[in-house]
């Protein structure tokens, strides 16, 4: 008969080599390296946009609205906007209204609305700035401006989004 002590030290021995002996995802390659252009926003090669989220949904709605900030900001669909937690740090993720990493006092809209806004429009003038040396012209749309046909403008903003894939100025 085994002891339960052999047991648990031969399952953890097995089950540890196969966590070793498997990788589960996609590769990524060096070359596809995300667009990491600050400290809330990441746009992987297929388009996919991560949004580092600094609160937690505690009945608010913060979820939806501030994913719904960048989506607006990067003119995509909001389904293109996934959520990760963010990590402790304050320096990077403090609620400026209460000046710690926190939820509460509903204030996560009121706080998060400047900054997420300013990195969602960074991020887009940065993808907007590469376009254009990529394409060797002028780029930007005044407010107000015309923009075309529905279909040119998706397959701009298709092309946008590739272009953190480019070198980048960050001045």
């Amino acid at each position: 008969m085994i002891s339960r002590r052999q047991f648990l030290s031969t399952s953890a021995a097995l089950g540890g080599g196969l966590l070793i002996g498997f990788r589960t995802g996609p590769s990524i390659s060096a070359s596809a390296a995300p667009f990491v252009p600050n400290a809330f926003i990441r746009i992987g090669s297929d388009g996919q946009i991560v949004l580092t989220m600094p609160y937690v949904e505690m009945g608010q709605g913060t979820y939806t609205s501030i994913p719904m900030l960048i989506a607006e900001e990067l003119e995509v669909d909001l389904k293109q906007v996934r959520l990760e937690h963010a990590p402790p740090n304050e320096k990077l993720y403090a609620n400026p209204l209460l000046g710690v990493q926190a939820t509460g006092n509903s204030n996560a809209i009121r706080g998060a609305w400047q900054p997420l806004r300013q990195a969602g429009a960074t991020a887009r003038t940065m993808l907007v700035s590469a376009a254009a040396k990529r394409w060797k012209r002028r780029c930007g749309i005044l407010p107000g401006a015309k923009r075309g046909s529905a279909s040119r403008a998706d397959r701009e903003k298709a092309q946008i989004r590739r272009a953190p894939f480019l070198p980048i100025s960050r001045q």
